[in-house]
């Protein structure tokens, strides 16, 4: 089992009144007699190794089809079990994943769970944007990933390969993004067809929280940049990038500095180390501004050593720190009120 050899644990807590990873990277779980991982720096290599993988291929084609995709792509072959291949294949560097294969709708609904169960990371799944799908299996689909938080459902071109092209075109058109730069409603992605499903039924998958790709002041966009559960991918993603960030960036600070010393200073340095993440994640576009300050609106927090239990302080632990932020959102649609004068 692959494991991340880490010092540091972050814990990201979201306050809903209502409802070290290259942030841009797919990983394709396919199903084959043994267990594997591979990374791929273009779309050639991937033919090589999957030439009879035509849902593969499909996925993997749409990615690399985008100009900005992420440095790479991450097949993981599974035999049986494909929760025990994300725990073993956890630290390969990927934030996104789809499920190709026989198995894959309900491998898929695993990998959701067991994703949301990180609290991290997104399960990606494309369907086609036909009239069939939405009248007749799109009650069904739903109820599958009842609960799910972390699941993207992209629907787009008529058949299952140019769906799986699409959500692999997704993820390489958007994912490699400066997170917190973008928000998911009203990009373009290279090769995916706009859909000519009814307003009516382009609404049904909205209100169902899958969204697809249309034409709009004769613009082709996605129509909308929510997950299953309602929660926008830009945000999500935002929280991804907090928590990684500051896992790798404590983790620099202890093991580039000669001492962390548990006291006043050496706890400084580790509410500065947090600081500096969460104002990057400002400038980035994470987090809101406050309007009065001009500075993110977040609060670090630390216990000092005399009010840390001296069991923690015999174990060189600090559990002190604690942070809360305000994330910044977007907007999606306008009203606009006018009045004319006679």
């Amino acid at each position: 089992m692959s494991e991340t050899l880490s010092d540091i644990t972050v814990k990201l807590n979201v306050d809903q009144p209502s409802t070290p990873v290259n942030m841009g990277v797919l990983a394709i779980f396919t199903k084959g007699e043994t267990p594997d991982v591979k990374s791929y720096y273009t779309l050639g290599d991937v033919q090589e190794d999957f030439a009879q993988n035509t849902d593969l291929l499909a996925v993997a084609q749409g990615y690399f089809a985008q100009k900005y995709h992420g440095e790479k792509l991450v097949v993981i072959t599974y035999s049986e079990s494909i929760a025990a291949a994300t725990a073993a294949y956890y630290s390969e560097g990927w934030e996104f994943a789809t499920v190709v294969g026989e198995d894959a709708q309900t491998d898929v609904v695993t990998l959701a769970n067991y994703l949301d169960g990180q609290s991290e990371r997104f399960a990606v799944v494309g369907v086609p944007a036909t009239t069939e799908f939405v009248t007749t299996k799109l009650d069904s689909f739903v109820d599958r990933f009842e609960g799910v938080k972390r699941v993207i459902v992209f629907a787009s071109g008529k058949t299952e390969a140019k769906a799986l092209f699409g959500a692999g075109a997704l993820i390489g058109a958007l994912g490699n993004e400066q997170v917190g730069s973008i928000t998911w409603k009203f990009r373009q992605i290279g090769g995916v067809e706009t859909t000519d499903l009814s307003v009516t039924n382009i609404k049904k998958l909205h209100t169902n929280k899958i969204f697809t790709y249309v034409e709009k002041s004769g613009i082709q966009q996605t129509s909308e940049g929510f997950t299953l559960s309602g929660e926008f991918i830009d945000s999500l993603h935002g929280d991804d990038w907090i928590k990684a960030t500051i896992e790798t960036e404590l983790q620099k600070l202890l093991s580039t500095s000669r001492k962390i010393t548990f006291d006043a200073v050496g706890i400084a340095q580790i509410d500065a180390t947090v600081t500096t993440v969460l104002n990057q994640a400002t400038a980035n576009g994470i987090i809101l501004i406050n309007e009065e300050t001009g500075s993110g609106k977040f609060q670090v927090r630390t216990v000092s050593r005399a009010n840390t239990p001296q069991a923690d302080i015999a174990q060189r632990k600090y559990n002190g720190l604690s942070f809360s932020y305000t994330r910044s959102g977007a907007i999606h649609s306008v009203t606009v009120n006018g009045q004319i004068n006679l």
